[in-house]
């Protein structure tokens, strides 16, 4: 029954990946929310990430780009970039990843985050990280349990804000 449930959730993760694809291709952005932590310290699950449509010569090293690749979406920071024979190719790599990711082909580029959502206002993302961001980026990457304890404080503050802004408003008298 795993197996079963497995590749229904593969099909239904491909299925989105193409969908995100056309979208930005037709429409030019897309919003999702981040699920994973590879972006740790500054892409945090729950965010909602802007992506817009980019031309390949407009990428640059340190933007975060919206990567389509094996049915599935990644949102990872340009690290490099490689030029071969006339085809481009970009170096990605999560920030809180020990390595990159393999060379990023035209074909599998969707777009670039050009901003995310997180308790209601945008944000720039940075194309380099400050000494905390990378210094936290560091703990995620060698600490599995660290990434938990930081996710897992991270969505309660997220929880207390929204409890505290909905209590703040004041109820109509009629």
């Amino acid at each position: 029954m795993k197996q079963v449930d497995s590749a229904r959730e593969d099909t239904a993760t491909a299925v989105k990946c193409d969908l995100a694809g056309e979208v930005l291709r037709s429409f030019g952005s897309l919003r999702f929310a981040a699920t994973g932590w590879s972006m740790l310290p500054t892409i945090w699950p729950g965010d909602t990430l802007v992506v817009e449509r980019r031309t390949p010569d407009r990428v640059r090293v340190g933007e975060v780009v919206l990567v389509g690749r094996e049915g599935r979406l990644c949102a990872h920071r340009v690290i490099s970039q490689e030029h071969n024979s006339g085809t481009q190719k970009w170096i990605t790599q999560g920030d809180a990843m020990s390595g990159p990711d393999r060379p990023v082909a035209e074909s599998e580029l969707l777009g670039r985050v050009a901003y995310l959502i997180r308790a209601g206002r945008l944000i720039e993302l940075p194309t380099k990280l400050n000494l905390g961001e990378r210094l936290t980026a560091g703990i995620v990457r060698r600490s599995v349990p660290a990434a938990r304890a930081l996710v897992f404080l991270h969505r309660m503050v997220r929880v207390l804000r929204k409890s505290v802004a909905e209590e703040s408003v004041l109820p109509c008298q009629g």
